[in-house]
């Protein structure tokens, strides 16, 4: 199993903000290697669906959790994870929301 870093989450990431139409994100100001980078792009994800996350709390990897499960909810997937605190778990929830999203364009075609 390849090891979790916050330039394979971004990756990631920026897939899904490519998939919801989201192609102007800049991310020129952010420090990838920093929580609050994974907030901003998660923030745009959540926009993208239709919410507000700017009132969400947004300092350690745990409070990026229900902004993800915004985004697994949107896509009628249940996940849980446990220990929310790390890059593994938030890359466990993203995993579930590209594997909704491609399961999404699989059905379309």
């Amino acid at each position: 199993m390849a090891e979790v870093t916050f330039a394979s989450l971004h990756e990631k990431l920026n897939f899904l903000l490519k998939d919801h139409g989201v192609h102007n994100f800049d991310e020129s100001g952010l420090d990838l290697e920093s929580v609050s980078s994974l907030h901003a792009k998660a923030n745009a994800l959540c926009s993208a669906h239709g919410g507000e996350p700017s009132s969400m709390p947004a300092d350690t990897l745990a409070q990026l959790h229900p902004k993800l499960d915004l985004l697994i909810k949107g896509h009628g997937v249940d996940f849980n994870a446990t220990d929310l605190d790390t890059l593994e778990s938030v890359e466990a929830k993203v995993d579930v929301i590209i594997d909704a999203h491609e399961d999404t364009h699989d059905d379309q075609s």
